[in-house]
């Protein structure tokens, strides 16, 4: 009997609790590279992976850097998907077929003639400076010997301080480095 009471207490106790953790805060707005125009046009087929990167860049949220080197989330505004998913479909978008060539994921079947391994190295704000730098490896489909390797970057200045203007300008920084991959990737894959 004291053991049948004692369990009722004990539930009764759990089922008061409340969680005191605090809610996670909903984005006010979120954004995205946008489409992107397909302008570089490919004579090889090009097999691009989703760009590596550290979890703060690559994820959901917009980093700032602050004048003490800390990185802060910055709050009301996050990306519409993870920025790794957004550099490779942008990309992807931007490699035309025209030519004869073909952009296709690493995660479709068939094997290109070239993959395309890349980094985000930087994808935060310093204020109102929004930076992209990336690190770009071609890779032949039949050895792991790089064709070509090189670093691409991008600035862009928000016009005010406000967290939608900031991230506009990180928007644009990263088509500006989308930009010039798909440069490097149309030379490189020649």
């Amino acid at each position: 009997m004291f053991r049948c009471l004692s369990v009722l207490a004990g539930a009764a106790a759990l089922a008061g609790c409340v969680s005191v953790l605090p809610e996670p805060e909903t984005a006010d707005a979120l954004y995205r590279f946008g489409p992107m125009p397909a302008t570089h046009q490919l004579s090889a087929v090009v097999s691009v992976r989703e760009p590596d990167s550290p979890r703060l860049f690559g994820g959901r949220a917009i980093a700032s850097q602050a004048s003490d080197g800390s990185l802060r989330l910055v709050p009301g505004v996050e990306w519409a998907d993870r920025a790794t998913r957004m550099f490779q479909l942008s990309l992807l978008d931007t490699l035309d077929s025209s030519a004869g060539g073909a952009a296709i994921s690493s995660s479709e079947a068939g094997v290109g003639d070239y993959t395309l391994s890349w980094r985000i190295s930087d994808f935060s704000l310093t204020g109102n400076t929004a930076r992209c730098q990336l690190e770009l490896t071609l890779l032949p489909a039949a050895s792991d010997a790089a064709v070509a390797q090189t670093g691409v970057a991008s600035t862009v200045t928000a016009d005010h301080r406000a967290a939608s203007a900031r991230a506009q300008a990180m928007a644009e920084a990263g088509r500006g480095c989308v930009r010039q991959a798909a440069d490097f990737v149309v030379e490189a894959s020649s």
